[in-house]
């Protein structure tokens, strides 16, 4: 493979690209084919509009940077396509072409604050305030929200906990110790996640240090914004546990990004530090699944449950894995786990494509939403906190069905356990 900077950004288009025969085949399988019928909206169309703005037959205008733009990032091409097209590598160089480049000051602003847990936890606590005293409900009845363009993002925010502090690390004297990467939201909207999963690791055997860092540079890198992603991804690896025989993730939207640090603009000082934690990198139901179930800690004689599990894109086309969450929730007692209906079909929140796109991807979520009511579980369980936070918004933050991970779902079942519905949302 070449190294990522010896071709111009051209000839790297211009070369994945041209791996694409526009066969067709990927088309049934695009969800934004699916809701247009236009050629524009597939990947192929994409592809050759990439194609022609590169090679100067057309400009990057409103309309290309629109069909592009509306991608919901899902990879279900890939996963089809026969002759091997990298599409999300191809639509990540894309977006660096001059006039498709379309990171606004305000977007480049919040992609910076991802990589600040501080700030983060500020604005948490603020937005939290601002729930409970009532004054955000009078900013979406008086029309203010709408009109600053924030009301489908305040729609998103489930009631806020309040921020707590994380547990500390156990004994690990004689424990196995593994690294845990909390992400962006591990502070404040996923803090029920990183708390289950800590619990769920001891129970394991497991002593586990939290990386409290930020974001993994996914959604810059995806927006074009090649130096901020590479900042953020230095920031990683130089928090990385190196006696830590496993670094952790537990969003699989991360996933695919934290596999590709080693392939990454870095300096070539930071290239074996990336390889090394590329090496040790492991998404956390995968890494459980691979362990002997502890199953004398876990409660026996809990209601039966039934639990349903989402697989999202990013697990099954980006990382290719198979339902390891299912397979590991199967051993747990009294839990009837069982697939989400049309679980290959994508939920529309792509990342940041819920904000970029909404009406794209509420068309798409609508059709899982009805997906969730013919399986009429009483959990939904999913790997990646987007599509959690997503699928809750379009089920109304329903605390008798909401959508966890399954490590939240896990850590109600333990033996010291609160149960179920004293886990909170995740």
């Amino acid at each position: 493979m070449q190294a990522p900077n010896s071709l111009s950004l051209s000839s790297q288009i211009l070369a994945l690209a041209d791996r694409c025969v526009k066969c067709g085949l990927c088309l049934p399988h695009c969800p934004t084919y699916g809701l247009h019928s236009d050629e524009n909206a597939s990947p192929r169309g994409r592809i050759a509009l990439l194609q022609g703005v590169t090679e100067g037959r057309l400009a990057p205008d409103a309309r290309v940077r629109k069909h592009l733009d509306e991608c919901v990032g899902c990879r279900r091409c890939e996963r089809v396509c026969p002759a091997g097209v990298e599409f999300e590598r191809l639509m990540d160089l894309g977006r660096r072409l001059p006039g498709l480049q379309a990171t606004s000051r305000w977007q480049r602003f919040a992609l910076r604050l991802l990589g600040k847990p501080t700030r983060l936890r500020r604005l948490h606590r603020g937005l939290r305030f601002l729930q409970r005293s009532g004054l955000l409900g009078l900013a979406r009845a008086s029309g203010l929200l709408r009109l600053s363009g924030l009301s489908r993002a305040a729609r998103l925010l489930p009631p806020l906990p309040a921020p707590a502090p994380l547990p500390h690390p156990a004994d690990d004297r004689g424990r196995r110790r593994v690294a845990l990467f909390t992400g962006c939201l591990g502070g404040t909207l996923e803090q029920t996640t990183v708390r289950a999963a800590i619990r769920v690791l001891e129970a394991f055997g497991f002593s586990v240090r939290r990386l409290e860092t930020g974001c993994c540079g996914a959604l810059a890198w995806h927006r074009g914004e090649m130096a901020l992603a590479t900042e953020q991804a230095r920031q990683q690896l130089s928090a990385a546990d190196e006696a830590a025989e496993a670094i952790l993730y537990l969003a699989t939207g991360c996933g695919p990004h934290l596999q590709r640090y080693a392939e990454l603009p870095l300096d070539e000082s930071d290239r074996p530090r990336a390889e090394a934690f590329v090496g040790r990198l492991e998404e956390i139901t995968a890494f459980l699944a691979r362990q002997p179930f502890p199953a004398e800690r876990f409660r026996a004689n809990d209601p039966p449950l039934t639990v349903a599990v989402h697989l999202p894109c990013s697990q099954i086309n980006g990382l290719r894995q198979q339902d390891t969450a299912g397979e590991l929730l199967g051993h747990v007692p009294g839990l009837r786990v069982i697939p989400l209906a049309d679980n290959d079909l994508c939920c529309g929140a792509g990342g940041e494509a819920m904000l970029r796109v909404p009406q794209v991807a509420e068309r798409l979520r609508s059709d899982k939403l009805e997906a969730i009511a013919r399986t009429a579980p009483e959990v939904v369980a999913s790997t990646n906190p987007g599509c959690a936070l997503f699928l809750n918004a379009g089920l109304g933050h329903d605390p008798e069905l909401p959508v966890v991970h399954p490590v939240v779902v896990m850590a109600a079942r333990l033996d010291e356990g609160s149960g179920w519905r004293g886990t909170g949302s995740g």
